[in-house]
């Protein structure tokens, strides 16, 4: 299971909204730098961190998907209007 302690450049899980695995990718971020940062625009990096890292916590370059997501209101049969 995902505990959430990864380190730069680890291969990590990419979970859809229903918690199924979608994809590998790897993280440009330490877990801790990774949840200081979650929710923030990515201008606010260097602030936060107190370097300039990369805008993406994993690029779509170091990214492979196994499956395609779904969102958690088509999983419940929600079709929206």
């Amino acid at each position: 299971g995902g505990g959430g302690d990864f380190r730069k450049g680890d291969p990590v899980g990419i979970v859809d909204e229903a918690g199924n695995e979608a994809g590998v990718g790897l993280v440009n971020y330490d877990a801790p730098e990774a949840k200081r940062i979650a929710g923030h625009r990515s201008h606010r990096i260097e602030e936060l961190l107190g370097y300039d890292g990369p805008d993406a916590l994993i690029h779509r370059d170091n990214l492979v998907m196994t499956r395609r997501a779904e969102r958690a209101e088509a999983r419940r049969g929600y079709h929206g209007s």
